[in-house]
């Protein structure tokens, strides 16, 4: 009865209630579990980076039910080890840093313990926590340091070192290590030109392997030794993140034997190291038997160049006469030369003999040859004689070694020997000159020289020198008689004559006119002679006293000469010289001591009085003031007074006054100058000079620069009427300043000549002449007088009788309002007069509004008229000849005014701030702001009213469009804002529309809400009981910043924008009373602010250039003497963006290279190709954006030719690149001329673009007009910088127009007529072109001639860069005729059956030539037929890597993990940690995408067995053939192609790189051993070309027999691709029997292969199979993959035991 009086509210309040219950229940019954519904949960975290703790777990919060602080109690629990987290609420936070790498720590378990506070019931959650690396640690190479040795001849491309690697801590991704080498440096030492860096020369094919391989030619003789800078880098996702670590691999290059050995002695030309063209001689007696020959210059013996040092093999290689092995042998061990028999010098004079040098060597027998030369000599019988041209000789000392001593006659003294058992014909031996002094040497030509260095003839070393000397023959020792010399050694200036030491002197005081000794020095020169004559000269004198002292230059006497005062000293510096110019220098101190002194000096008066003319010269004599001592003591003279101005100076010594400045005679007139007399002593006296400045005749009479020039008028038909005056002023004085006044007599006009008025002569008439210039000369009463002139112009005046009239009486106009200047009407009267005079004048009207032009009668207003002010005004216009009222004699004129939109609306007040309660409804009016405008009619004064601004205010207020009634829009109470600003904008509907905007603040006063929901009401007053009014507030900016773009055209005194300020009122007694100033940004002064009613207006007075500046930031500040100003908005920023215009025009850019005078010179060739770029030329344009985007386009001069030249080329618009557009060959008028055209706008109709043009002068080039300027000392890759510099060379030289063609390597024509090249020399091809013609000059114009071809021109050819000099001009190479002469017959050819001829002879060619292609075609098939019978017994080979052997029963376990990882890093691409001490760990979860076991696909000859179930792993004796899925690093696409069907359908090839190949045949194959499992023999990884060569057709696929890559007839082989991108298999799906879609591709992406098979393909994995009916594989992120346990040990992937058990999370990135 109860629940049936429940109103419907208590029933949901009921059930409420029963859901609040049901859900604590719930909730409690859910205490403490896993919000995930697991039994375990699973958290991650990074490593700590350093010593940071801080990272958070993902999710950073444990998923259990429950509050920890008041509904669960949570304890962490660790059953092993250390505690390594803590608890803060749900939140696990570390305690101490974690290290994933040194602690090899994947993860972390542990449990946590909740309790239920409520029930104390306890449960245990396991913990586990994975631990992500984080990429912290940088490679680090093992088994550092490494090093090489390689020989030179190591062909390019063969790897050198394989034993680079570096360990990563980290794992995943951040483990991998690629490496590669980076340039390095090369530490400078004593072998450094031995060493150099190897970056270049090897090379790293493979990051992943670290295999150095050589990239260039190895040349021991050039390098020893390359250092390889190593850097290995791990391979973060992030490349920033990377780390990386370098070192040094040292590669020392071992010599081969690749140089010839090469014969060595003194004296022989070396290049490269080896003897060019040695030469031996020896020389035995007739008729003896000598034995071992001595041979010169040096012993035979020859060396290998190479460092293998081969043994050296002598013997004869040739000789003339024949008969040479008769008599001479060499020993082949030691190159030793003997005579074998006796010869005599009728058998022969001379033997020419060829000596070969051969390498003892394996293989190649390297050798070289020398020539020897053996002479025969005669029997000796008579001693050589010896004579010398003369006995006596002379030599100068010191000579240096090598001077010839000569005879008294000057020839040098020469040897002869003879010898009475030569003839004339025999030889003559090279006698050698034995000297009894070392002294003296005798050159090989029979020469006496100088063999001693400083040899002195000055005693004590003698002068002359007594020897004797022998000739003596080398071969037989035989001796001449001495022959006895005496050489005298002439005397040579090299001694310096030296002063002896004087002591100290000192000297009386005394006067200049007594010469007194003061000392005498004395010199010694050990020459004799002249060379001993010595000359004294003071060479310095201390104290500026070099005039005090003289000395004797024969006898060295020093002696006074000038005054010399007490306490002075002096340091005579004394110079003592001979002939030669050699000295020395000694000092000779001098004090001079005083004497008495007691009386001072007296002048001869005490007044002088002078006169001098003020035309007296510069350094021209006043007068000659002297004063004597008494003591004779030297007197001073000096000014002390009366020249403030330096007019002038007096003698120190001689008393003379001179004038230094020129005297003034008009600016001042006397001088008195005071003079003092001064003795050494110091005792002084004055006098007085008193100086009277004469006058002279030195100025010019001058008129009145204020009335110049004169302009005089006067009335016509008067006679003697007054013109007008002149007057001229001289500054001179008396005489020289009497003026007298003349004009020239043959004008109708006189002048007074003294007070120089103008008169008429006789009357004038106006119709003759009404104008007349004269000068007026004024003339000085000096003998020589001095002139002024002066211009007079004299008007004559027409005296009109009639006046002016106006032919309208009244004119109407309409004008508009705010026009100023504005041209009204123009009124016109008419004078009758031959010369009328019509000054037009404003009798009537206001002329503040309008002027009148007094000579064109225009009417314009002097400022804008105002409609609403005056809507008419009348204005009456007459003329100043004509003052009458009559009819005529004035023009009424009537302005209409007609209005314009020129006012805006203008608020009636300034709105104080309104405070409202946000309880107001929606639609309430909270003010009024309504506004007026001026204008005179509509609709430009009908008012219309908006909200503008800022922030929120638009959403919650809104105004009356027609009233400007403030409403409230939307529920204040919405917003938290307390203050909103409302900008009212008050706007006409005049065209152009004006407006005017107010600011109105609303306060908004929030109510508080009571316990019932309703507000509580609040008076209108704030806290403090009072409102804020808009004076409290005070003016201030209405925003703090404000910006505005300005055309840079904009003119001058524009107003750019009205700054707004709040709360001012418009002043009614004047301007307002606050203005606005510049604080900063305008330091140009290109701104300005004015003062309006309710703003600032900021205008420009300076024009704008965005190209000097783009933007001007302003600083403002508002100031106000009567009004309060807000400090907290006083200040505002004005931006002023400048915008740019396109008001610049291209420029062409004329560098000397092409351009001269605005003109581009460019060439064609006759055989240029056609699109060949001849000439880019460029244009720039200051101005931005698309105004400064250029465009090219060529135009011609005429337009109306047939073939005008543009036709011939073609330029690019946006580059300029000027490209020919035809071939040349047959066409010659050149040069062409045509024009280039630049435009700055993107469309050639666009308006305001500028466009520039220039020429293009272009000339066709051929050998003629060619020359080459040869650099002999430079390569032309030298000289590929230094174009320019060239061609304004050859302009200065020439005065041309230069261009260079090319740089080459020199040639030039052998004497056989062939062309040699040097590539260490360069020939500068360059053309030149006359700027008056603008034509090529070819070489034999005469002005070419002239400045470079001839002999004069070629020597001052001196062409100069800084690493080159020209040496000469040359030309193209002409091929010379060969020397021979070859005779032919002609044999002539009738015209018409030679065409049949030449068709005959192709016929037979085409014949020969089908026969020949169809026997390649068929030995071709042949071929391919054999290849392919061949391929079924036979195996592919792999190529290039060396064999990697993976070998199960290796001795330890890190034989085999490193065998395996180089597998995968060779032949799968996979980068695998390189750190035995850890198993390969694959990620298999859900995050890794980069890894896809279900994308590898294995291959064997039984099929599936295991039906449902997942695949198993093969045995050893159910594989044949397993091909293990390569990856590739780039993208493949297997192309498909039809071919024969003569194939089993389930046969079937795949692109692969890297081929894994088993064969049971020889045991080879560790998955294919015996059946009784002993693993024996290798399993070999190597890489095979691959060869995209799938083919299918009538639905099956064939395979190629010839194939690279195929292995012929092995039955359900399956070579799959794995790709790094993808590859894919295109056209079809790839179906098995039972329709499974099988992806073989194992790749990033996991794409699929579609090709479609029609039979089954047994797939068979080794690791994993998969059963028909499972399609889990078609996974491609690992999420339904299952792993079984597996034993893999026996085929050695231990590794693989693990992967379903390890605990640690890696990724491994392929």
């Amino acid at each position: 009865m109860a629940a049936r009086n429940l109103t419907p509210q208590q029933g949901l309040g009921f059930f409420g209630l029963l859901i609040l219950l049901c859900s604590a229940v719930l909730g409690k019954s859910q205490m403490c579990e896993v919000e995930t519904g697991q039994t375990n949960i699973i958290l991650d975290i990074e490593e700590s980076r350093e010593n940071f703790i801080g990272q958070p777990t993902n999710p950073p919060e444990l998923p259990i039910f429950g509050d920890p602080e008041t509904e669960i109690a949570l304890n962490l629990v660790f059953p092993k080890g250390q505690p390594t987290f803590r608890l803060n609420g749900k939140r696990l936070q570390l305690l101490e840093p974690l290290d994933r790498d040194e602690e090899n720590l994947s993860h972390i378990v542990f449990q946590v313990s909740c309790t239920i506070r409520s029930t104390n019931k306890k449960r245990n959650i396991p913990i586990i926590v994975r631990v992500s690396d984080i990429n912290d640690n940088a490679p680090r190479f093992m088994n550092t340091p490494y090093e090489v040795t390689v020989p030179e001849s190591t062909p390019v491309g063969t790897t050198i070192f394989r034993n680079i690697q570096a360990l990563d801590k980290d794992a995943g991704v951040n483990g991998l290590v690629e490496y590669f080498i980076s340039p390095g440096s090369v530490n400078s030492t004593d072998d450094s030109k031995y060493t150099e860096d190897g970056y270049g020369t090897f090379a790293i094919s493979f990051p992943h392997q670290g295999q150095v391989t050589v990239a260039k030619t190895l040349d021991f003789e050039k390098i020893h030794t390359y250092y390889l800078t190593i850097v290995a880098s791990d391979r973060a996702r992030n490349t920033a993140d990377r780390l990386s670590s370098t070192t040094t691999l040292t590669v020392n290059i071992a010599d081969s034997n690749d140089l010839d050995p090469s014969f060595i002695y003194s004296g022989c030309t070396f290049v490269d190291g080896a003897c060019i063209n040695p030469e031996y001689s020896a020389s035995v007696p007739a008729g003896s038997l000598l034995g071992v020959l001595t041979v010169l210059p040096e012993r035979i013996q020859a060396v290998d160049l190479d460092t293998i040092n081969a043994p050296i093999r002598y013997s004869f290689a040739s000789g003339m006469p024949g008969n040479y092995d008769d008599y001479f042998q060499i020993d082949e061990n030691t190159g030793v030369l003997k005579q074998t028999k006796a010869i005599d010098t009728s058998t022969a004079k001379k033997y020419d003999i060829i000596v070969k040098a051969e390498e003892v060597t394996p293989g190649i027998q390297r050798f070289t040859t020398a020539k020897l030369v053996i002479y025969v000599k005669p029997v000796d019988a008579n001693p050589p004689v010896i004579s010398s041209s003369q006995t006596e000789g002379y030599v100068d000392e010191n000579s240096p070694i090598g001077t010839k001593v000569l005879d008294s006659q000057g020839n040098p003294i020469s040897f002869r020997t003879t010898d009475a058992d030569l003839s004339d014909s025999d030889p003559k031996p090279d006698y050698i000159y034995e000297l009894t002094t070392p002294s003296f040497n005798v050159t090989s030509d029979g020469i006496l020289i100088v063999n001693e260095d400083n040899l002195d003839r000055d005693p004590p070393a003698p002068g002359r020198f007594k020897f004797q000397v022998v000739a003596r023959e080398p071969r037989t020792n035989a001796a001449s008689a001495p022959l006895s010399l005496t050489v005298h050694l002439r005397d040579v200036n090299d001694n310096a004559p030296k002063l002896a030491m004087v002591p100290p002197i000192s000297i009386t005081a005394g006067d200049q006119s007594e010469s007194r000794l003061v000392t005498q020095v004395n010199a010694t020169d050990n020459d004799e002679g002249p060379n001993a004559v010595v000359t004294y000269s003071i060479y310095h004198v201390s104290n500026n006293g070099i005039q005090k002292f003289t000395i004797n230059d024969t006898t060295g006497e020093i002696r006074t000469q000038g005054r010399l005062l007490a306490g002075e000293q002096y340091s005579i510096t004394v110079q003592a010289t001979d002939i030669g110019g050699l000295s020395s220098q000694a000092i000779v101190e001098v004090s001079v001591t005083p004497g008495p002194n007691t009386k001072p000096p007296r002048f001869q008066k005490p007044i002088y009085e002078i006169q001098v003319s003020e035309g007296a010269e510069i350094n021209s004599t006043v007068t000659v003031v002297h004063a004597d001592d008494p003591e004779n003591d030297a007197v001073v003279y000096s000014i002390i007074s009366g020249n403030d101005l330096r007019q002038f100076a007096v003698g120190q010594e001689s008393g003379v006054i001179i004038v230094i400045r020129k005297l003034d005679r008009e600016s001042l007139t006397r001088y008195q100058l005071i003079l003092k007399a001064e003795d050494t002593g110091g005792l002084s006296s004055s006098a007085t000079v008193n100086i009277k400045v004469t006058d002279i005749n030195d100025k010019n009479p001058e008129f009145d620069a204020s009335t110049l020039p004169y302009v005089f008028q006067v009335d016509e038909g008067t006679a003697q009427a007054s013109v007008g005056v002149v007057h001229a002023t001289d500054a001179d004085e008396g005489i020289n300043a009497e003026i007298t006044y003349s004009i020239p007599t043959d004008i109708p006009f006189t002048i007074n000549a003294t007070s120089g008025e103008i008169l008429t002569s006789k009357a004038l008439d106006y119709e003759k002449t009404n104008e007349y210039k004269f000068v007026v000369t004024a003339k000085d009463g000096a003998p020589d007088a001095r002139l002024g002139t002066a211009s007079v112009t004299v008007m004559v005046l027409d005296l009109p009788d009639e006046v002016p009239k106006f032919s309208d009486a009244r004119i109407d106009v309409h004008i508009p309002e705010n026009e100023e200047n504005f041209l009204v009407a123009t009124v016109q009267a008419f004078d009758p007069d031959t010369m009328p005079e019509i000054t037009y004048v404003l009798r009537k009207g206001n002329a503040e509004l309008f002027k009148v032009s007094p000579k064109s009668g225009e009417v314009r207003t002097v400022k804008g008229l105002d409609y609403e002010a005056q809507k008419q005004h009348e204005l009456t216009i007459g003329t100043i000849e004509n003052d009458g009222n009559s009819p005529g004699d004035t023009v009424q004129l009537v302005v209409e005014v007609e209005d314009r939109n020129d006012l805006p609306p203008r608020f009636i007040t300034v709105p104080d701030p309104v405070t409202v309660n946000d309880d107001q409804s929606i639609g309430t009016i909270i003010a009024t702001l309504p506004a007026i405008d001026g204008d005179g009619t509509s609709p430009g004064n009908v008012v219309r009213y908006e909200i503008v601004g800022r922030g929120k205010a638009p959403k919650y207020f809104q105004v009356d469009p027609d009233t400007g009634a403030v409403r409230i829009r939307d529920e204040l109470r919405k917003e938290e804002d307390t203050e909103y600003q409302v900008d009212i904008r008050a706007y006409d509907l005049g065209e152009p529309q004006l407006s005017s905007v107010a600011p109105l603040r609303v306060d908004v006063h929030h109510l508080l809400a009571n316990g019932n929901g309703n507000d509580v009401k609040s008076d209108n007053k704030l806290e403090s009981g009072t409102m804020m009014s808009s004076e409290s507030i005070g003016l201030a900016f209405s925003d703090d910043s404000y910006t505005t773009s300005v055309p840079e055209s904009t003119e001058a005194n524009s107003t750019l924008k009205l700054i707004q300020i709040v709360n001012s009122k418009q002043s009614s007694d004047g301007p307002p009373a606050f203005k606005c100033e510049f604080v900063g940004g305008n330091e140009e002064e290109n701104f300005n602010l004015s003062v309006a009613d309710h703003g600032c207006h900021l205008q420009l007075i300076k024009p704008l250039d965005f190209e000097t500046k783009t933007s001007y930031t302003l600083q403002l500040r508002l100031t106000s003497h009567r009004y309060f100003v807000n400090p907290l908005k006083d200040t505002a920023t004005v931006e002023i963006i400048v915008q740019d215009e396109n008001d610049n025009a291209p420029e062409f850019e004329f560098n000397r290279l092409r351009g001269q005078r605005d003109t581009f010179y460019t060439i064609i060739t006759e055989d240029m190709d056609v699109d060949t770029t001849i000439l880019q030329v460029r244009a720039t344009d200051r101005d931005s954006g698309k105004f400064g985007t250029v465009r090219y386009a060529l135009y011609d001069d005429d337009e109306n030719r047939v073939n005008v030249p543009t036709s011939y080329f073609m330029m690019s618009e946006d580059t300029g690149v000027l490209r020919t557009a035809r071939h040349f060959k047959n066409e010659n008028d050149f040069p062409m001329t045509f024009l280039v055209e630049a435009r700055d706008s993107d469309s050639q109709q666009e308006q305001g673009s500028h466009r520039t043009r220039a020429r293009i002068v272009v000339n066709k080039l051929a050998d003629i007009n060619r020359m080459a300027l040869s650099f002999p000392n430079a390569a032309p890759s030298d000289l590929r910088n230094y174009y320019t510099e060239l061609e304004e060379l050859l302009d200065k030289k020439t005065g041309l127009v230069s261009g260079i063609e090319r740089m080459s390597s020199q040639k030039y024509l052998a004497k056989n007529g062939s062309v040699i090249e040097n590539p260490s020399a360069t020939d500068i091809w360059f053309y030149l072109i006359d700027p008056k013609t603008e034509q090529l000059l070819s070489r034999k114009d005469s002005i070419v001639e002239t400045t470079l071809l001839e002999p004069a021109a070629r020597s001052e050819l001196n062409i100069a860069l800084p690493r080159a000099t020209a040496e000469s001009i040359s030309f193209p190479l002409e091929r010379k005729d060969q020397g021979h002469t070859v005779k032919a017959t002609a044999v002539d050819i009738d015209n018409e059956v030679f065409p049949f001829t030449l068709i005959a002879i192709s016929l037979v060619i085409l014949i020969l030539g089908t026969i020949g292609i169809i026997y390649i075609c068929i030995s071709w098939s042949k071929y391919k037929n054999f290849k392919q019978r061949m391929r079924q017994y036979s195996s592919t080979n792999p190529t290039r890597y060396d064999p990697v052997i993976v070998n199960p029963q290796a001795s330890n376990a890190s034989e085999t993990i490193a065998n395996m990882k180089e597998y995968e890093t060779q032949m799968l691409a996979m980068a695998v940690p390189p750190d035995v001490d850890d198993d390969l760990q694959l990620d298999f979860s859900a995050k890794n995408h980069a890894f896809s076991l279900d994308n590898v696909s294995y291959i064997t000859h039984k099929e599936n067995s295991n039906g449902g179930g997942g695949q198993s792993s093969p045995s050893h004796s159910d594989a044949t053939t397993a091909t293990i899925a390569t990856l590739r690093r780039h993208k493949n696409l297997n192309n498909a192609n039809n071919m024969n069907n003569n194939l089993a359908i389930n046969n079937r090839q795949n692109t692969f790189n890297r081929t894994l190949e088993i064969n049971t045949r020889n045991n080879a194959n560790p998955l294919g051993s015996p059946a009784n499992g002993a693993l024996s023999g290798t399993l070999t990884l190597g890489r095979i070309k691959h060869q995209n060569s799938n083919h299918y057709q009538n639905g099956v696929y064939n395979i190629d027999p010839t194939g690279p890559n195929n292995l012929a007839n092995a039955k359900n082989n399956a070579y799959s691709t794995m790709g790094r991108r993808g590859n894919t298999f295109g056209d079809v799906g790839l179906l098995n029997g039972n329709g499974e879609l099988m992806n073989a591709t194992l790749g990033r992406n996991g794409q699929l292969n579609n090709r479609l098979y029609g039979g089954e393909v047994p797939i068979t994995n080794p690791l994993f199979q998969r059963s028909n009916s499972d399609h889990n594989h078609l996974s491609s992120t690992n999420e339904n993959v299952s792993f079984g346990k597996r034993d893999y040990g026996q085929i050695g992937f231990s590794y693989l035991n693990d992967l379903d058990r390890s605990e640690v999370e890696t990724t491994t990135e392929l």
